[in-house]
C-alpha cells in the first residue's frame, strides 16, 4: 500500500494528501487485484487506524459489487474467509 496516500484518509489531512489518497482509492478500486492487498490487510491486522480499514472495506465492496462473478472460487472464497476473520460472525 502506498503509505503516502494512506496519510490523507486522516480527516485532519491537508487537501493534497486527500487528493491523494482520492486517487489511490480509485486507482485501488480499478485494479483487478489490489483488492487482494487490501484483503490481506485486513486479514492480518497490519493497520490500525479505522480510517485505512475503512478504506479497505471499501475497496473489497467495490470488488464483490462490480467483480464477483469473474472471480475464481478460490478467490471468492479468500474474500468470505477475510471477511469473517475481520468481521466474525456471534456465536449463537
Amino acid at each position: 500500500m502506498d503509505e503516502q496516500a494512506l496519510l490523507g484518509l486522516n480527516p485532519n489531512a491537508d487537501a493534497p494528501y486527500r487528493q491523494r489518497a482520492l486517487a489511490y482509492f480509485e486507482q485501488l478500486k480499478e485494479s483487478q487485484d489490489a483488492w487482494e492487498v487490501c484483503a490481506d490487510a485486513l486479514a492480518k491486522g497490519i493497520y490500525s487506524d479505522a480510517h485505512v480499514k475503512f478504506f479497505c472495506f471499501q475497496v473489497l465492496e467495490h470488488q464483490i459489487k462490480f467483480r464477483h462473478a469473474g472471480l475464481s472460487a478460490a478467490q471468492q472464497q479468500l474474500i468470505r474467509e477475510t471477511l469473517m476473520k475481520v468481521h466474525p460472525v456471534p456465536a449463537a
